[in-house]
């Protein structure tokens, strides 16, 4: 029989004494596409490594029950055969990249399967073309950025043709527009070429319109199975796990519907001739509150407003009060060096960039994947520094300062937590900031009690880091930087792996605390909602280049802007130019389903 069969599944880690799997039932048929979801921890990605031979081949633990795919024993056969049917992407694409050049990353597993080196080489090119990297056959995977790293990762996957894909948050790194296109490539792999999916994902607005079944778990089981068509009909499972679920299925339950739209298409069918208006929805006006951009001003082409934002950008030249300012960027040019060589490329990864940043603010900084993000963070904590221009954070210029100067005021959080973890248990790591700067051991106590049960991490204070979900460990690592209470913490994609509770509790709790403190939050994302809600000032970011300083609200409104940054206006703002009669032609099609 084809397809996966899973039944009575536990699995306990060595580190842990309770299971991580609990009693899992469940059956894949052929040519699904499941969207598997739940809150952050509740073994996903556990069920993930067992589907493919990860789990008990090369890790420890205890397992019982079965897993069989196409009738086969996965724990029974050779983990070399169950590789060439089922493909598995990480969260992380680094722990699966280990070669210099892109298409030897590409090619391993091809290689290892004797193929001739003509099919190898056309393999390739499709797999490097399918995930839009058809340019960076050459490329050295250290020059990437994170997003573009995922995507090598993917083509890897791909390039192997697995009859069952296993996606383990496919699109955690990606700008909205490489989602769009990404989640189109596994579309067409599912579709076209009969492929299993099962996706791993909080993104449900994006991955949802794709899939034929949804499965909800919770720790360690799967409390749901549904097909597509019933799985949100009831949303009560998914507020009660804190899961985010389709925002144009809330609107439709706010309304009194039984229909649960997942694509503008559908839901501008289902409202257009309702008595009822969406946009009087409570959860509708929550989203696209004052600071939205009122119907009245969309435009007929886009269905958004094509205004030039009236913005006042820092002006480098003005006297900088250092007690006043926490950063100030000034002509900031950087160039990484050239392979080989210390002489900087040719290329600028940042073009005279100038902003100035004040405590109590909190900033979003914006763009597609490679346009300059991480580096402007690096310039900020002092880890790279200026070509041309300068810096300073608190008055210190960061050309004659060292990382260790800052610490204590300036925290960083990286996409990758893995980075900044190195403690035996979680209470050792958030503790070990404090320990260092030698405060006394009560005040040590009271700030890792205090802060534990600020960042929800109590019950797992005496757990291993890395043996925590990547969501958790991320959680770990703001609970360490923020225990030595910096006047500027910086982080670096926060949304990577958090569920909907977590992450609002997360960027809530922050930007209160910083506000009320008078400290400032400058954040790196892709998440157009999570900067309309938490943030008063967005940078966006262009080939290196800052196009835009201001508002959340002038930026979203200019599509022009939202085109430069490779971002996407929420469902929400986009029903709006629906509901005003101008459905904006760009979005029409922009679920990969009905592409």
């Amino acid at each position: 029989m084809g397809g996966i069969e899973i039944e009575n599944l536990h699995f306990t880690y060595p580190s842990r004494n309770t299971p991580t799997l609990r009693g899992i039932e469940a059956k894949v048929d052929l040519e699904a596409f499941i969207l598997l979801t739940g809150p952050t921890g509740c073994g996903k990605s556990t069920l993930l490594r067992t589907l493919n031979g990860l789990i008990p081949h090369a890790s420890g633990g205890k397992l019982s029950g079965s897993v069989r795919v196409n009738g086969a024993s996965v724990a029974e056969q050779p983990i070399a055969v169950t590789c060439q049917q089922v493909g598995l992407l990480f969260q992380n694409p680094e722990e699966q990249l280990f070669c210099l050049i892109v298409e030897d990353e590409v090619a391993f597993g091809l290689e290892n399967l004797g193929l001739s080196s003509h099919e190898i080489n056309q393999r390739i090119d499709s797999a490097l073309t399918q995930v839009g990297l058809a340019e960076f056959r050459s490329r050295q995977i250290a020059s990437l950025s994170s997003g573009q790293k995922q995507r090598v990762a993917l083509a890897c996957v791909c390039a192997m043709q697995p009859q069952i894909l296993l996606l383990d948050e496919p699109t955690s790194y990606l700008d909205p527009q490489a989602t769009y296109d990404i989640l189109a490539i596994i579309r067409d792999l599912n579709r076209k070429l009969g492929i299993t999916v099962i996706v791993v994902g909080h993104q449900v607005n994006e991955i949802a319109p794709l899939c034929s079944r949804v499965w909800l778990m919770n720790e360690g089981k799967l409390v749901s199975d549904l097909p597509i068509d019933q799985a949100f009909t009831d949303l009560k499972p998914y507020s009660q796990l804190g899961v985010q679920v389709p925002e144009l299925a809330q609107i439709a339950e706010q309304l009194g519907f039984p229909e649960r739209p997942l694509t503008l298409n559908h839901a501008v069918r289902l409202f257009e001739n309702s008595p009822q208006d969406p946009k009087q929805s409570r959860f509708y006006q929550a989203e696209a509150s004052d600071r939205l951009l009122s119907p009245d001003s969309a435009s007929e082409e886009d269905g958004l407003a094509d205004l030039t934002p009236s913005v006042t950008p820092s002006n480098p030249e003005n006297p900088v009060n250092p007690d006043n300012i926490v950063a100030s960027v000034q002509g900031l040019t950087f160039r990484y060096p050239q392979k080989g060589s210390q002489e900087p490329s040719s290329a600028d990864a940042l073009k005279n960039i100038s902003f100035q940043v004040k405590p109590g603010e909190v900033v979003a900084i914006m763009g597609a994947n490679g346009s300059g993000k991480t580096t402007l963070f690096l310039q900020l904590i002092s880890l790279l520094r200026p070509s041309a221009g300068q810096v300073l954070i608190k008055g210190q210029d960061t050309r004659r300062s060292k990382p260790r100067h800052l610490a204590g005021q300036v925290g960083i959080v990286f996409q990758n937590p893995d980075l900044l973890l190195q403690a035996a248990t979680v209470a050792e790591e958030v503790a070990f900031g404090p320990k260092n700067f030698r405060l006394a051991r009560q005040e040590v106590e009271e700030r890792l009690e205090k802060i534990l049960r600020m960042f929800d991490l109590e019950a797992l204070k005496m757990e291993v880091p890395y043996a925590l979900s990547r969501g958790q460990r991320q959680r770990t690592a703001v609970a360490a930087n923020f225990s030595l209470y910096p006047d500027l913490l910086l982080l670096d994609e926060p949304t990577t792996g958090q569920d909907y509770y977590h992450l609002q509790q997360l960027m809530q709790m922050l930007c209160d605390t910083m506000k009320t403190q008078n400290k400032t939050v400058i954040f790196c994302t892709h998440d157009v909602h999570l900067t309309l809600t938490y943030a008063n000032r967005v940078l966006l970011l262009h080939r290196g280049a800052l196009i835009f300083d201001g508002t959340p609200d002038a930026a979203f409104a200019n599509p022009e802007y939202l085109k430069q940054a490779s971002l996407v206006p929420p469902l929400t703002m986009q029903l709006q130019g629906f509901q005003n009669d101008t459905p904006p032609a760009s979005h029409e099609n922009r679920s990969p389903r009905n592409r």
